[in-house]
């Protein structure tokens, strides 16, 4: 993950997609979308799009790596930022949705129910895929990390990791069975990793369309203005003066919130007017909460997949163990390999005796001149 040279196998953009998407066509996946829209007719054309309208700079590059999960963590974004309210807001729905209650139902609680409703499912199935392409691309670094270990050996960087990288890397390559069971071990790492991954982003997803208003609130910092020459050290009075301005802040986005809820006439007379207005700030919210979670996605990545599986993988290693049926196969060979061994010692105890007879015989020979 932190870069090294010469390393196998590596793969250009087109060449990953083209390989995540035959891998879950041949498994069938129906959980999730493959493509971001449904004006994308193939592949190619969303190819197309990330090469030549978003021009992902490293699309055409081979790597592998810390470099292609950087590369895939661009992708991804770009895909959940395709995320939309494909369901126009009726009538019927504004209606329903704010039906009555013991208490006062005000249009932030119909806006949140809409939002519950139509937005959350487009959002989650694209997490889904979110967690999908990281899950695959960690499988696909297996090759790779075993041929890392293998040239380690020798190289100004050894010393920078564990003398046993290199024969371990060995026993992997000349043992079909240990290979075998590391990588089944990791991959089921992964697939634990995806399950764990997708709950903590659905939860979250979750909290954030129960209570739109407290995810959307705005950063506390102020806009960027001027050079960086005109940015003193701050003194006491500095700080002071910042503290309530940055406080304030904080409404922000809750005063602009409060300002489009206040426009919804209430009247029954001007529903249609009100049916336009809900629908523009539930996709106006739902923008914001896009937007954000897009800007985090990498966060979660290395929150709730990343460094959970890297933590708990060399626990999952330490508790590899033959299956049995593998167990069965091993004691059969070991007790063929043990019964072959006490006829070769038999014929060996043979040979040695006619070695013997011949030595006296030759002793013989020779006395007797």
């Amino acid at each position: 993950m932190e870069g090294v040279l010469d390393l196998q196998p590596v793969m250009t953009l087109e060449e990953e997609l083209n390989e995540f998407h035959a891998h879950h066509k041949a498994l069938g996946s129906s959980h999730f979308a493959l493509l971001p829209s449904n004006d994308f007719e193939t592949l190619n054309d969303y190819i197309k799009y990330l090469h030549d309208e978003i021009q992902i700079a490293s699309a055409d590059v081979q790597v592998n790596g810390g470099a292609q999960f950087r590369r895939m963590m661009n992708e991804v974004e770009i895909f959940l930022r395709f995320s939309e309210i494909n369901v126009e807001t009726k009538k019927r729905d504004v209606i329903q949705a704010r039906g009555v209650s013991m208490s006062c139902l005000t249009w932030r609680d119909v806006v949140v129910k809409l939002l519950s409703n139509e937005a959350h499912l487009p959002l989650q199935r694209r997490v889904q895929y979110v967690g999908e392409r990281i899950k695959w691309f960690f499988e696909q670094q297996k090759e790779a990390v075993l041929a890392f270990m293998d040239k380690l050996e020798g190289t100004p960087s050894a010393n920078l990791y564990s003398p046993l990288y290199p024969k371990h890397a060995k026993l992997i390559k000349q043992n079909s069975m240990i290979k075998q069971l590391v990588f089944k071990t990791y991959d089921s790492a992964c697939q634990r990793q995806l399950g764990q991954f997708v709950e903590l982003f659905d939860n979250m997803l979750t909290s954030t369309f129960s209570n739109p208003w407290v995810f959307l609130k705005s950063a506390t910092a102020g806009p960027m203005e001027g050079e960086l020459d005109d940015c003193p050290v701050p003194d006491f009075n500095d700080t002071k003066e910042r503290i309530p301005e940055e406080i304030q802040n904080r409404a922000g986005m809750e005063t602009t919130l409060s300002k489009w809820l206040s426009e919804i006439p209430t009247g029954p007379q001007e529903i249609d007017t009100a049916v336009d207005k809900v629908q523009m700030l539930v996709l106006k919210t739902y923008s914001y909460i896009r937007s954000q979670v897009c800007d985090q996605v990498e966060l979660f990545a290395e929150s709730f997949f990343k460094l959970p599986m890297l933590r708990r993988l060399e626990e999952d290693m330490s508790m590899i163990d033959l299956s049995s049926e593998d167990q069965d196969n091993y004691q059969f060979r070991r007790d063929k390999l043990g019964a072959h061994i006490n006829q070769t010692q038999d014929g060996l105890v043979e040979i040695e005796a006619c070695i013997d007879r011949l030595q006296n015989f030759r002793l013989r020979c020779e006395a007797r001149r």
